[in-house]
């Protein structure tokens, strides 16, 4: 090679003709010897990759075995003897991963606790003593033992759980709501169906994700490649949601997914953020890296519309990821979830026996009573306040009056918040009717009947704005049968001052998004909103005024009546008074324009001279 480049530079050529030949010859012979020599990287997983990522994971797992009476005991050790795989590609150790076994048939049965055995070799020990219980096939009730039992010894905080339901046929029971509460709990849970005879479709229920069901044929195909399978599945993502995963849930929608970093912002519905209900923060996640949240379908204006073809309804929501604790940023993410629930069609069959009484139906119709809320002065008695002082004691008073003076509703006051008229509010009463800030205004007090609810606070104000409103929500319950027994009067613990709760829950929205939170409160029939009339906060010598002119109104009105004693009263007097000035007015005009026309026709000038007028 060097000999050919020596041969090119040595021939008698100029010498950029010389410099491009080594250019040229370059390109020909080195670079793709360059590029022949990188080993290429086909990307495919050997025993020895996912032994090295699982021993230096640390994860919490629970195995669940099939001990029922369709496995049998021969069956049941080939399940033991890969639970005994799955175990050595696994980092078993008192800070690396934990392993337990859990038995299930009709009852299921905890084989080997998560913190049990910290030691491989124990561990194998412990697996081969384990003696197969038969029985019929309860998988749900195994799921939900898991969650309230086996991860009782769990670690918590940053340490991922994992189950693994190993199973041969159909579960007796329900799996989907125990599934679902092991999921709500950031469990990551995966399935292996063993024979043609397994419901697929109680895996997917149980895991909530088809990428995390495994089936094989046969017990004999629970060998080392499955196990290497499994553990890269969960290794590869650190044993967390590798997407996000969907919950659809009987009555509730939601998503899960994971960090490559502890997760420092919120998860909220889109338009939602400053409702508790719709936002899940870090102190909502047990594991900052698996984060999520879910929503019942009434909450958060989850949206709902039925399909025709195919019949059911459709649930649908949008989900912000913001990982930042404050502001949004161009790395947040928003997802768009979509559950579809198919209407079914069951027949059920009941015993039935007819009577020959003919049954009536009783009906009554309520009246709804008015309800109204107001602040009074020097009692909950005493006149309403339109103007008061900083710091003056007033009565804030709710009271709902019944036509006929019946006794069929009591009321709970609730979702109170104070307006500065400019679209700034903050909460005072929460949608229990629990005090907030007890420096602003504590739960009020009912009396017996339940009509009526008073509270003395003093008078505070924003600091700019010389105007206050107050708005609450009334809602109504039947008194009839208890029917307000746990509902009002409210339940509630001691008011602290704001600054001193743990969870603030002061929220500021502009006017346009306070009409919208309340229209969304406002699903009960039964609830109705109340305002107070707006309250002025002045200083002491205008409210001395302003209760003199209260007090001697006939001072205030004696100009008044002389100017209205001027003025028409009747419709009648009106348009004659119209009438006059319209005619006094043409008189004039006709005046002018006579006057006009006299001095062009006659051709004289009218001119002043020596202080009298003379015509020229």
């Amino acid at each position: 090679m060097l000999t050919q480049l020596n041969r090119l530079i040595k021939r008698k050529k100029p010498l950029i003709i010389q410099i491009k030949l080594f250019f040229v010859f370059i390109l020909i012979n080195l670079i793709p010897n360059l590029f022949f020599c990188i080993p290429i990287d086909n990307g495919l997983i050997d025993s020895e990759l996912v032994k090295e990522c699982g021993q230096n994971s640390t994860v919490d797992v629970v195995l669940l075995l099939d001990g029922s009476g369709s496995v049998g005991d021969s069956t049941f050790r080939l399940q033991t003897q890969f639970a005994r795989q799955l175990a050595q590609l696994l980092n078993i150790s008192v800070s690396g991963s934990h392993l337990a076994i859990i038995q299930f048939s009709e009852q299921p049965q905890l084989e080997i606790a998560l913190n049990q055995y910290t030691n491989l070799q124990q561990l194998e020990v412990a697996l081969q003593k384990i003696k197969f219980i038969g029985g019929a096939t309860n998988t749900g009730q195994a799921l939900q033992f898991t969650l309230d039992t086996a991860f009782q010894g769990a670690r918590g905080g940053s340490v991922p759980k994992v189950v693994i339901v190993l199973t041969d046929g159909q579960s007796q029971d329900e799996v989907a709501e125990a599934a679902q509460r092991l999921r709500d709990a950031h469990v990551l849970v995966y399935a292996i169906g063993v024979s043609n005879l397994v419901n697929v479709q109680q895996l997917h229920q149980m895991t909530g994700n088809v990428l995390r069901v495994f089936t094989v044929e046969s017990f004999d195909q629970l060998d080392r490649a499955l196990a290497d399978a499994l553990t890269w599945e969960m290794c590869r993502t650190d044993f967390r949601p590798g997407t996000p995963d969907i919950i659809c849930a009987s009555d509730k929608i939601g998503v899960r997914a994971s960090t490559k970093k502890p997760f420092e912002g919120y998860v909220f519905v889109q338009n939602h953020f400053n409702q508790p209900e719709c936002r899940a923060g870090p102190e909502n996640f047990p594991d900052s890296r698996s984060i999520g949240i879910t929503v019942p379908f009434t909450n958060c204006d989850v949206h709902r519309y039925r399909s025709l073809s195919p019949k059911g309804i459709f649930v649908e929501m949008t989900v912000v990821f913001m990982f930042h604790s404050v502001f949004m940023t161009k790395v947040d993410q928003m997802v768009n979830i979509k559950c579809f629930y198919m209407e079914a069609e069951k027949s059920v069959t009941v015993p039935m026996e007819v009577s020959q009484i003919t049954t009536q139906f009783r009906q009554n119709v309520f009246q709804m009573p008015r309800c109204e809320y107001t602040l009074r002065k020097d009692s909950a008695e005493g006149p309403i306040v339109q103007f008061a002082i900083l710091g003056q004691p007033v009565y804030h008073r709710w009271e709902c009056i019944e036509e006929g003076g019946q006794d069929t509703f009591g009321m709970l006051v609730h979702s109170c918040y104070v307006d500065n008229g400019f679209g700034d509010r903050v909460d005072i009463l929460d949608e229990n009717g629990c005090g907030l800030d007890a420096v602003l205004l504590r739960t009020p007090d009912y009396d017996t009947s339940l009509h009526l609810a008073t509270k003395e606070y003093h008078v505070f104000k924003y600091a700019d704005k010389p105007v206050l409103q107050f708005q609450c929500q009334v809602t109504l319950c039947l008194k009839l049968d208890g029917g307000c027994a746990g509902i009002s009067p409210p339940n509630c613990p001691e008011t602290k001052p704001r600054h001193l709760n743990e969870l603030q829950t002061i929220s500021r929205r502009r006017s346009k998004s306070k009409v919208f939170t309340k229209k969304s409160r406002r699903s009960n029939p039964e609830t109705m909103d109340v305002f107070t009339k707006p309250m002025m906060i002045i200083d002491e010598q205008f409210k001395e005024l302003t209760e003199e002119c209260q007090q001697n109104p006939s001072k205030n009105t004696s100009t008044n009546n002389i100017l209205t004693n001027l003025l028409p009263q009747t419709e009648k007097q009106k348009w004659i008074l119209l009438a006059f000035i319209s005619l006094f007015n043409l008189l004039v005009a006709g005046l002018t324009l006579t006057c006009w026309l006299c001095c062009k026709l006659g051709g004289a000038t009218i001119r002043r001279r020596k202080g009298k007028w003379t015509r020229e």
